[in-house]
């Protein structure tokens, strides 16, 4: 039987990422989102009618996701996940440290 793998789960480095967010308080994730949805449109272009709708879209009943309950949060996980590789490990670079931060203040 074929375990299923999320697409953050396929690079190890952004797994652990992805862990360390899910493991901080929700406002905290929260204000990581929000710096990511900044930093976003500084890394790429980013088609901003494409974030609108995936705001606007948002329907946290129809996903079951750690990451789906904050709409802030959906749209950061959402905006990574269409950045490059070079483009995701850059921005995961410029956050680390706030997560980090945050990590160890809960310790």
């Amino acid at each position: 039987m074929k375990k299923y793998i999320r697409w953050y789960d396929k690079d190890k480095y952004l797994s652990a990422f992805m862990q360390l967010l899910e493991d901080l308080d929700p406002e905290v994730q929260c204000e990581v989102a929000v710096d990511i949805i900044l930093k976003v449109p500084k890394i790429i272009e980013k088609d901003y009618k494409k974030f609108v709708k995936i705001i606007a879209d948002y329907n946290p009943r129809e996903y079951k996701r750690w990451y789906d309950k904050n709409p802030n949060l959906h749209a950061a996980v959402e905006a990574l996940r269409d950045l490059s590789d070079k483009q995701r490990e850059d921005l995961i670079n410029q956050i680390s440290d706030i997560v980090l931060k945050h990590t160890k203040e809960q310790i």
